[in-house]
């Protein structure tokens, strides 16, 4: 009644990891055809009469599954080769081990039994053997009375249709009552069964087929207790797996709008007395992203982002009434490149929006969006970079002229400093993004804080023509090297032309600006400049500097641009 720990003779090296897996009383009555044929030997017909066995202890069966796992991951031909004898051998043994997984409270036991199922039914192959798992853990649910001793079949079914992708729709289509039982495991006080039936979920509706078969499910029952049960998660691994369910859903425009539909109407009955019970998304992901754990900070900006995706003209309004904008602009000074890239993404969304300027967010986020990107410079993430530019050149061309975004010259610097280290990028990606960013910055309303900063509007100016020139005179190689080699020439060309005509937008910005101060007197020069310095931060020295440089670098551009000259 034991698995036999010694084999006969002396004790030595590799002897107990032979003969763990033979059952000392049944192994000489089976067939050899049964052994595997290399280390450890493990019998499988030893295996099936010693796991149901009442009498052995739960430590020796764990032993046995724990090398026969690893014999699974080390031999997994030769241990298929085995199994797959005899179809009904197959059958029995997953049976087995399915009744043992739901007889056993033992967690690591648990996690062995399904570790094992997944492995064979995956490896196996064979239709039936997956049919008799579904009907398994089907039955298993439909007879349980409480929702109690779930949690293993539950965990089971969500790592089997992970494993195996196409279940999802099977699971739907033959055994659509299970969805009744999943809802009961929803409302079940036990986190750890709430966070798997929110993994099955997920996986669920992660199949396109499955998914449109359950909309009419989530829609009439699943949608408000979703949202509470996410608004209501204590646990890390409970909030993670209704996220990963969240970002299912929320990558189709049905249950995106059934999702922020509910939001609308828990938004309406806020402050009136009524049953609870409703949720709102935007509140629930910035709860989320008010929390110290960056993990779900992350996952919280990529829902964000995967609701407005679909229409930021429709959703974003809820967002930025739920205040999110201002936890955002907080979160671009982490050190976490990934939440900083997110919030990046979900700010560009929302400035699509005209209720995110006239609610001042870019008022009181301006700053921490130029500290941002001067850090992200120093950062060697391209994406980041580009990002970061895309997000300020939004703001800086959407922002209402009555609503003055820079409230100091020094903030206006600054920023000038940002665009102007972005522009000397050595990546051509990163410096086009920044001369449309320096494009949008000369306008008056932005450069009207006085006292005007023309000595750093000059060097801004210059660094952005200079990266053009040098951009321009690059050699193009055209050499007839066949179709792609053309395709990428000709790509070359529009990129530099598209540089060329970005960087004359904001030179041409850059003189009417210079005209529109002419007739304001106290913008001519800095009133702080000490008596008989040389005046060089005036209007007047500046206007001299773009008629200079439109002689010295705009000009020429222009003509090489159009003549090709530099083109190998």
């Amino acid at each position: 009644m034991a698995v036999r720990e010694a084999a006969a003779g002396p004790r030595g090296p590799g002897r107990d990891e032979e003969t763990a897996l033979l059952y000392e009383r049944a192994h000489s009555r089976h067939d050899p055809c049964w052994l595997l044929p290399v280390p450890p030997r493990l019998c499988l017909a030893c295996v099936l009469e010693l796991l149901p066995e009442p009498c052995v202890s739960l430590v020796r069966k764990k032993h046995v599954l724990s090398c026969f796992r690893d014999a699974l991951l080390r031999h997994a031909s030769l241990v298929m080769q085995l199994v797959a004898q005899d179809q009904r051998v197959c059958i029995h043994f997953i049976s087995m081990l399915f009744g043992l997984l739901c007889n056993v409270e033992d967690g690591s036991v648990i996690d062995l039994c399904i570790e094992v199922l997944i492995q064979l039914t995956t490896q196996l192959k064979l239709e039936q053997t997956v049919h008799c798992l579904l009907d398994e853990c089907h039955k298993e649910l439909c007879n349980m009375p409480s929702m109690r001793g779930s949690l293993a079949t539950l965990t089971l079914l969500g790592k089997l249709v992970d494993a195996i992708p196409p279940l999802a729709d099977k699971l739907v289509m033959e055994h659509s009552n299970l969805m009744e039982h999943l809802l009961r495991g929803l409302v079940y006080p036990n986190e750890g069964v709430r966070a798997s039936v929110c993994y099955l979920y997920g996986k669920l509706y992660s199949s396109p087929v499955a998914a449109e078969m359950l909309s009419g499910h989530f829609r009439e029952k699943l949608c408000p207790l979703f949202l509470s049960t996410l608004d209501g998660a204590q646990t890390k691994e409970l909030q993670i797996n209704c996220l990963g369910w969240l970002r299912q859903l929320l990558k189709y425009d049905l249950f995106v709008s059934v999702i922020m539909n509910e939001s609308s109407l828990a938004e309406s009955t806020e402050g009136v007395e009524g049953p609870p019970g409703k949720t709102s998304l935007p509140l629930v992901l910035k709860k989320l992203l008010l929390s110290r754990d960056e993990t779900l900070q992350v996952a919280s900006a990529h829902c964000i982002t995967a609701v407005l995706v679909h229409s930021p003209a429709k959703h974003a309004p809820a967002f930025i009434h739920a205040d999110i904008p201002e936890f955002l602009f907080e979160h671009l000074s982490s050190s976490s490149e990934v939440l900083v890239w997110f919030s990046y993404n979900c700010l560009i969304l929302l400035a699509e929006e005209p209720l995110f300027f006239s609610k001042c967010h870019t008022v009181y986020g301006i700053e921490s969006v130029v500290r941002s990107l001067q850090g992200s410079l120093r950062m060697n993430n391209t994406e980041l970079h580009k990002e970061g530019l895309l997000l300020f050149a939004e703001i800086l061309t959407r922002q209402p002229e009555e609503i003055k975004l820079f409230t100091s010259s020094t903030m206006c610097r600054d920023a000038g400093r940002a665009l102007q280290e972005a522009v000397n990028s050595p990546v051509l990606e990163v410096a086009a993004e920044a001369v449309k960013a320096i494009s949008a910055f000369l306008r008056k309303d932005h450069q009207s804080a006085l006292p005007v900063q023309y000595r750093e509007l000059r060097a801004l100016l210059e660094a952005m023509l200079n990266r053009c020139a040098d951009f321009s005179q690059t050699p193009l190689n055209r050499r007839p090297l066949g179709h792609a080699s053309s395709r990428d020439a000709n790509k070359a060309i529009l990129r530099r032309g598209k540089f060329l005509l970005s960087t004359l937008e904001g030179f041409r910005n850059a003189c009417r600006l210079a005209m529109e101060f002419q007739s304001e007197p106290s913008a001519h020069e800095n009133p702080f400049t000490a008596p008989g310095a040389e005046k060089e931060d005036t209007l007047e020295a500046f206007s001299e500097f773009l008629l200079s440089a439109c002689d010295s670098l705009c000009i020429p551009m222009v003509m090489v641009g159009s003549s090709g000259t530099h083109i190998a």
